[in-house]
């Protein structure tokens, strides 16, 4: 469901509303979500320090920073994730 709903958040943006970029950002210890901003597409970008609190409520935590750009999606992540949601079924 990820995907479908990142497939279809991508195509609304960068085709009808022509933004040049998408970002995104996780606690830098969240490995799930960030396995899952690689696996639509995102590349990283960097980290901000200590941004956040940290989960256990001790200290502060880094983030990460991912993102896509328009013409990554248009020249191939677009079919490449497209080609991953037929191969689901």
């Amino acid at each position: 469901m990820n995907k479908n709903t990142k497939y279809l958040l991508f195509e609304f943006v960068f085709g009808k509303l022509q933004i040049e970029r998408i970002g995104f950002g996780a606690y830098a210890d969240n490995k799930v979500s960030i396995a899952a901003m690689k696996s639509v597409g995102c590349k990283t970008e960097g980290f901000l320090r200590h941004l956040f609190p940290g989960i256990n409520g001790v200290g502060r935590t880094d983030a990460i920073l991912m993102s896509i750009l328009k013409h990554e999606w248009e020249d191939s992540i677009k079919a490449e994730l497209k080609l991953k949601l037929t191969n689901k079924d």
